[in-house]
């Protein structure tokens, strides 16, 4: 029988590995005698974990409390209203040729001059409704998301002060029969009981969050934010 050359380099190759596996063997075997020997030598075990310190927060509150979120919103409210005028004014124009045209004879060149005219403010109306429409929802979504970022950077700045590792969400708003979605709301709730009132930093981050954005020349907040300016501020991130 014939073997090949190839046939016999797969042979050197094979026999070379089945050598290197027994020259191996030995090695990885004190290898693993001398980890099992480390592990299970005298050596002291880690320290435990610390135990996780929790705290709490309200957020709606927090938002109903923070300075920033009114005057936001006042400001909010204004250019919609604005925006709301602008287009009433349009709305106002094409009333006026309703009238002029009610006035008119059918058909008549006067008569589809302003049929036009009332076409052209209608689309115009229309078209200007959809664009307000998109920038305040885009308005609203950044407005809220940078309140929402300051309110965030607060509750870590706080809890990092107090040395909790985790803030969870609660909510006290109550549950009453005048709302039927309360209820609803509160099922839905993550945090069902929270009875540690020392563990809660909504008042904290509310004091906070108005000191900070007073000093920063914004709009005074309510009476009883204004202590902070004589409390033991949290330290930065």
């Amino acid at each position: 029988m014939v073997v090949s050359p190839w046939s016999r380099a797969v042979v050197a190759v094979g026999l070379a590995i089945v050598g290197l596996g027994v020259l191996a063997a030995p090695t990885l075997g004190q290898q693993d005698r001398d980890v099992r020997k480390t592990t299970t030598g005298g050596s002291t075990p880690p320290p435990p974990p610390s135990p996780a310190k929790v705290g709490t927060v309200d957020m709606t509150a927090v938002f109903k409390g923070y300075g920033k979120v009114k005057v936001s919103g006042e400001e909010f409210r204004t250019a919609v209203m604005a925006k709301k005028n602008e287009l009433m004014q349009v709305m106002t124009q094409m009333q006026t040729e309703q009238e002029v045209l009610a006035k008119l004879t059918p058909n008549s060149v006067d008569f589809k001059k302003h049929e036009d005219k009332i076409t052209q403010l209608k689309a115009d109306s229309e078209a200007k409704r959809e664009q307000a429409e998109r920038e305040f929802a885009l308005k609203e979504a950044e407005m809220l998301a940078t309140l929402y970022k300051e309110i965030q950077a607060m509750v870590a700045r706080v809890a990092k002060h107090r040395g909790m590792t985790y803030v969870l969400r609660v909510s006290n708003d109550p549950v009453t029969g005048s709302d039927p979605n309360s209820a609803m709301r509160a099922i839905e709730r993550t945090v069902v009981y929270a009875g540690d009132d020392a563990s809660d930093i909504t008042k904290d981050v509310v004091m906070y969050l108005n000191y900070e954005y007073e000093k920063a020349g914004g709009a005074p907040a309510k009476p009883a934010a204004a202590a902070a300016s004589t409390a033991t501020r949290p330290r930065g991130n």
